[in-house]
């Protein structure tokens, strides 16, 4: 650690840079121990006035009253010795230490009430409005419980007039509204933040805040959707915040009194570790009595006995603990602070309000969180192909469901074989039912289908019906070939084919030959593809022969479906397609409605994968009149799906979230594993039609899945969807952090050009923050990644950011060392070649940083040729933002070389060139102002 003023310095500015935390204190406590050691009287009272910021938004605001009892004292003691803001930061102070006494009940009421005095005298002698004094005093009976007092003072600090020592536009009003809303007054309430969330919050509190102060109002007059909107928006933000304790009591209080225990258990057992380092007693008691609330109400649903897991704490172990048992525990826990702060206080209000708060009744039975929860879906109608009498003989019922089963009427297939649970004494017919049992499960689990077509070879020989046996074997060679030894599994079917290949119905003879070439296409992926591929060919053209000799459209049908996916496999997409158009044809002339809605559900996707949208929305669209109640869900879900995702590829998203939302609506209680997908898809709607904070909240559930699923690539993908949606809500911290997982992966697989798209964003980002070293940072990693990803024009770009960045974080010396990379980056780009106009624009923009850089190297004959040279190159380009800024960069240099007629014409020009409305023209009217006054 340096010791001289100049570094201490810049440590105390990096402090100021980092979030509120441990980091943060330790630096600053750092940073005071050097500047006490070394002398330096001024940056040590500087760096405890940074301190008390830091402990009140940190996790130790009791921290904060030493360093601001010196501060005062430091500056009392001769106030012309200090910054001109230290007065102004003084006073705002006193509203950090009285809270911070009102929340720790081992400092004395006597204590408070005097800081409060004495804040009001400071107020009085400086000539401050006392609107900020009556808002505390208020804050401080309200905690007593002095009911009238509390009133007096709120009609005080409401009719006395605001002034810079007034809490902010944001936070002043939620204040109040959590009074009112304590007394019962919620519509007056909810219409005094009307106005406040309709404006612009700059606070780092809001609007969080104000938003969770709403929750229960909005809920007591019936305002759900903005409950539910102001709950998901407010937790989103307060969810990194542990300093936020007390805030994030009140969403457990809203999911236990609108009918969202599942959502308020996760909560908790997301935040119980917070508890452990609560930022003061007072927040700690908010958040145990409301998560005792929310167990108390789990209780009640009947689920005592749920598990909540506690993290390990000093030496308390981690433990699992039942609601009950820890809804007792945080009881006594916020009872017995409640009583510690009523012993300070004189009063019980405290133990009541605990008490009060522990037997709410909930206001909403259910109040759905996403539109997922609460979508309605259509039940398609019942299937009325295969009608048959209850007291039907087993005989038929099973043929009447090998019927169902080739159509793929899978609802129906089941429902016959249900009655015939009881195995028949007939070994043929035993076997049947085994043979579809087996069909019924193979998909889905094919470790289980593989006993039930054993039982059904051994019921079939038992029979003497070889034909059938010879069926089941071809099943269980298709079955190995997938899953198993792909060499046993071919015998198997070879054998099969060879035998019902002489076959007296064609039928038969087809479907030994279309589950050869199944079984051949699985095992050709794992051995010799090409003699795979050519035996497929064969045995489909004989297929084919057989099934047109036949006249019979089904089996025409099947025939043209397997060549449909034996071509997909080879990666003959337009053939492909068109088998499947013909699949399609056939099935529909057979009046197979279960086939023509799969295979036009295939056919679109093959369609969407070749980039014919419009022709793949048109067959997709045939799938949902084909449907019938006992249509397998993966179906619909498929369909669905797949339609929301052509729509949102048409920009059509308003459209699509129907779609979607009655797939995950179906998926979700069968845990389909196209779940994250059609999250994913539904966020890409909802960022489309602008309900951002749906999209963010999808996006992150399709992360979680795709991730789990292996689906690197398109997590990937889908977090820079939920990155740009999180900088759309202002979240951008959270949008960071989204950031580095995507360079961390892009990095992990070697693709450097995306990895440098993804720092180029981060970068953008942290430069639009101010956060201009690490700005600097990301875009020199950026180049390095762009010149491995052979991207030219990504390395100029980052090359002049990189240097303004540093330029803006204070590191002049630096940052003209980067030009010289600058300029070789936009040497390099030109001779790529590229587009001339992209070519001047880069050079501009380099320009333009470089004549910044230098004129605060004092280099200023360098910089205005550099200001010049971007000013022309903007105003060829017909830029007029651009060159304004250039040119008011020529202007002031000028000005400070003394050349205040040259500085005059070229800001003349550019006001010449600007509409009356433009933003630049106030800066640019002041300084051709300047200029004039200096030619005089």
């Amino acid at each position: 650690m340096a010791h001289n003023a100049e570094d201490l310095n810049q440590l105390l500015h990096q402090a100021y840079r980092l979030p509120y935390g441990d980091a943060k204190d330790a630096l600053l406590e750092e940073v005071l121990r050097h500047a006490e050691a070394g002398g330096h009287t001024e940056l040590a009272f500087e760096t405890r006035m940074g301190m008390v910021t830091a402990y009140t938004g940190g996790l130790q605001p009791a921290k904060m009253f030493v360093p601001f009892a010196r501060c005062l004292a430091d500056y009392d003691r001769d106030p012309g010795a200090h910054p001109h803001w230290a007065a102004g930061s003084l006073r705002w102070f006193f509203k950090h230490a009285i809270n911070g006494m009102t929340s720790f009940p081992e400092v004395p009421k006597d204590r408070a009430l005097a800081a409060l005095d004495q804040m009001e005298s400071r107020y009085r002698v400086e000539g401050q409005s006392l609107h900020a004094v009556y808002a505390y005093r208020h804050r401080l009976a309200r905690h007593l419980g002095d009911t009238a007092a509390a009133d007096q003072w709120y009609e005080r600090w409401c009719t006395t007039p605001r002034d810079d020592n007034s809490d902010c536009a944001g936070c002043d009003p939620s204040d109040k509204v959590a009074y009112l809303a304590e007394r019962g007054r919620d519509h007056e309430a909810v219409e005094l933040a009307a106005p406040v969330l309709q404006g612009e919050l700059t606070c780092r509190e809001q609007p969080q805040h104000i938003l969770t102060e709403l929750l229960l109002p909005y809920l007591r007059t019936g305002q759900l959707e903005h409950a539910r909107n102001a709950h998901r928006r407010a937790y989103r933000i307060l969810r990194s915040k542990p300093q936020d304790l007390s805030d994030m009591s009140v969403h457990l209080q809203f999911c236990a009194l609108s009918g969202n225990q599942a959502r308020g258990l996760e909560l908790l057992e997301r935040h119980l570790p917070w508890l452990d380092r609560a930022p003061n007693p007072l927040s700690a008691l908010r958040f145990a009595a409301s998560a005792a609330l929310l167990l108390r109400t789990v209780g009640e649903a009947g689920h005592d006995d749920t598990l909540v897991r506690r993290p390990a704490s000093g030496e308390r172990p981690a433990t699992e603990l039942t609601a009950a048992a820890l809804r007792k525990e945080l009881t006594e826990f916020a009872l017995a602070i409640a009583a510690r702060f009523d012993e300070r206080n004189g009063t019980d209000h405290q133990t009541a309000s605990v008490r009060a708060l522990l037997a709410w009744e909930p206001i909403v039975d259910q109040l759905p969180l996403s539109a997922v929860a609460e979508h309605k879906i259509d039940v398609p109608p019942p299937s009325t192909a295969l009608e048959f009498p209850e007291s039907s003989a087993p005989e038929d019922i099973v043929e009447r469901a090998e019927l169902a089963h080739k159509r793929r009427e899978f609802g129906t297939t089941a429902a016959l074989l249900r009655p015939l649970d009881t195995a028949p004494s007939d070994p043929a017919l035993a076997g049947r039912i085994a043979a579809l049992r087996a069909r019924a499960v193979q998909e889905d689990d094919p470790a289980q289908s593989e006993p039930l077509w054993q039982q059904a070879i051994d019921l079939f020989t038992a029979a003497g019906e070889e034909d059938r046996r010879q069926v089941c074997l071809g099943q269980l060679g298709m079955l190995r070939c997938r899953f198993g030894d792909a060499a046993a599994g071919l015998a198997l079917l070879r054998a099969s084919y060879a035998h019902l290949s002489g076959h007296s119905e064609v039928d038969t003879r087809v479907g030994a030959a279309l589950r050869l070439t199944n079984g051949l296409r699985a095992a050709g992926r794992r051995n010799d593809a090409d003699a795979a591929a050519a035996e497929i060919a064969l045995l489909l053209d004989e297929a084919d022969a057989l099934a047109a000799a036949a006249g019979d459209p089904h089996l025409a049908g099947d025939v043209a479906l397997h060549r449909s996916l034996f071509h997909d496999t080879l990666g003959q997409f337009e053939e492909s397609i068109s088998t499947a158009q013909t699949a399609l044809s056939a099935f529909r002339t057979a009046g197979v409605p279960a086939k023509v809605a799969w295979t036009a559900c295939q056919l679109a996707a093959l369609q969407f994968d070749e980039h014919q949208v419009e022709a793949a929305l048109t067959s997709v669209a045939e799938v949902f009149p084909a449907l019938t109640a006992d249509s397998p869900v993966e179906l619909r879900v498929r369909a669905h799906g797949l339609r929301g995702d052509l729509l949102n590829h048409q920009h059509r998203a308003a459209e699509a979230i129907s779609d979607f939302l009655t797939a995950l609506t179906l998926a979700k209680p069968l845990r389909l594993p196209h779940i994250p997908g059609l999250q994913w898809g539904l966020a890409i709607s909802y960022w489309q039609t602008e309900q951002l904070l749906d999209a963010a909240d999808l996006a992150e559930a399709a992360i979680t899945g795709l991730d789990q699923q292996g689906r690197g690539g398109d997590a990937r993908r889908c977090r820079h969807l939920l990155a740009d949606t999180l900088r759309a809500l202002r979240e951008e911290d959270q949008a960071l952090s989204v950031y580095d997982e995507i360079i961390e992966f892009d990095h992990a697989t070697g693709d450097h050009d995306a990895e440098g798209y993804a720092l180029v964003c981060t970068a953008d980002l942290l430069d639009l923050l101010d956060r201009d070293a690490l700005a600097a940072e990301r875009y020199r990693q950026a180049a390095e990644a762009a010149q491995l990803a052979d991207d030219p024009l990504r390395v100029a770009y980052c090359r002049y950011s990189a240097a303004l960045s540093l330029h803006w974080s204070g590191a002049t010396e630096e940052a003209l060392d980067a030009l010289p990379a600058a300029d070789q980056a936009i040497h390099d780009l030109a001779a790529t070649d590229p587009d001339p106009d992209l070519l001047v624009w880069h050079s501009a923009r380099r320009d333009h940083n470089a004549a910044r850089i230098l004129r605060a190297a004092q280099r200023l004959e360098d910089a205005l040729r550099h200001a010049e040279s971007a000013a022309t190159g903007f105003r060829s380009l017909g830029s007029t933002d651009q060159a304004a800024r250039a040119g008011l960069e020529q202007g002031q240099l000028l000005i400070d070389l003394h050349r205040h007629a040259e500085a005059t014409k070229v800001l003349t020009e550019i006001l010449a060139e600007l509409p009356d409305d433009h933003r630049a023209r106030e800066v640019l009217t002041e300084t051709l102002a300047e200029a004039e006054s200096g030619a005089e």
